[in-house]
């Protein structure tokens, strides 16, 4: 039976492929807890809120497009491997960006 071993660059990849889908999936809770607690304010506690969350979220869809795109963009060289390993590599690298395209839609339909 064959071991599948990840070679260094793919290993790496591959963590980073996690952590941009972590970042983009983080949005969710962080932003129904900034709900959540503007919903519990009022008045002029509620435009401190609304400016923190504005700001607070702004940063993290920079950071989560930042980190998407640059998973997309990330070079590898596969000198081994079948035309199928590559096919499959260059589809899961834009895993990232649609789960934050994903998130973003979701958001979006929500407010």
């Amino acid at each position: 039976m064959k071991a599948f071993i990840l070679d260094d660059e793919i290993n790496q990849f591959h963590w980073t492929m996690l952590k941009s889908v972590l970042l983009a999936l983080s949005i969710l809770p962080i932003s129904q807890g900034i709900l959540l607690l503007w919903q519990s304010t009022e008045g002029g506690s509620q435009i401190m809120v609304g400016f923190f969350a504005v700001s607070m979220m702004s940063s993290l869809l920079v950071l989560s497009f930042w980190s998407a795109l640059n998973a997309a963009a990330a070079e590898l060289q596969q000198a081994q491997g079948s035309a199928l390993e590559h096919t499959a590599v260059n589809i899961y690298r834009y895993l990232p960006m649609l789960s934050l395209a994903a998130m973003l839609s979701y958001l979006a339909s929500q407010f």
